[in-house]
């Protein structure tokens, strides 16, 4: 398989929907006997260092054009991306909670413009499931003791769990569909 765009929004897809599946799994299990072990999760400094690591990786393409008119940046675009990583793990508290933020962001971004590229079916489903996506993650950057109160919602309330894990159930569903339909299309 030729490495392609199109080619990588297709497993992307595959793997989106394997990743939303795990997440909609860990949702519909998540109850007050694990809640003591889960609710530490936001804080978690290497599993939030390896996200952030990846986060900021994603981030560097999408700067590259904007640092253009400042050409001595541009070489220090991924010598940036391990200062800020470790600078990130030093001095940031609910750091996997605002890299996970971070990485939610970038993903409604990518797959809102890239379901309208490849003239995905069913697009305002995937448009609509960005947009959520992309809010979350906006909160979670921004406010991301968030995670930890969504985790304790989940395993107190029935109906919060019930339509989170419905939520990444139904993307995982569609990812997973739309990503064979590509596949197969292309």
């Amino acid at each position: 398989m030729i490495v392609t765009d199109y080619n990588i929004y297709c497993c992307s897809l595959v793997f989106t929907a394997a990743i939303s599946a795990v997440i909609g799994i860990w949702c519909w299990r998540m109850n007050l006997t694990n809640l003591a072990v889960w609710e530490k999760l936001p804080r978690n400094r290497t599993a939030g260092t390896i996200l952030g690591f990846l986060a900021l990786l994603w981030c560097v393409p999408h700067a590259t054009p904007i640092v253009q008119d400042w050409a001595w940046l541009v070489g220090w675009l991924y010598p940036l991306v391990f200062i800020c990583t470790v600078l990130g793990c030093l001095f940031l508290d609910y750091l996997f909670s605002r890299a996970f933020g971070g990485i939610l962001i970038l993903s409604a971004i990518y797959f809102l413009h890239e379901s309208f590229t490849f003239h995905t079916p069913a697009a305002w489903i995937m448009a609509i499931i960005s947009w959520v996506i992309g809010i979350a993650g906006l909160f979670l950057s921004a406010k991301p003791h968030l995670l930890r109160d969504f985790i304790r919602l989940t395993a107190k309330d029935m109906l919060w769990r019930t339509v989170s894990a419905g939520f990444f159930m139904f993307f995982a569903g569609y990812s997973l569909i739309v990503g064979i339909m590509h596949l197969t299309r292309g």
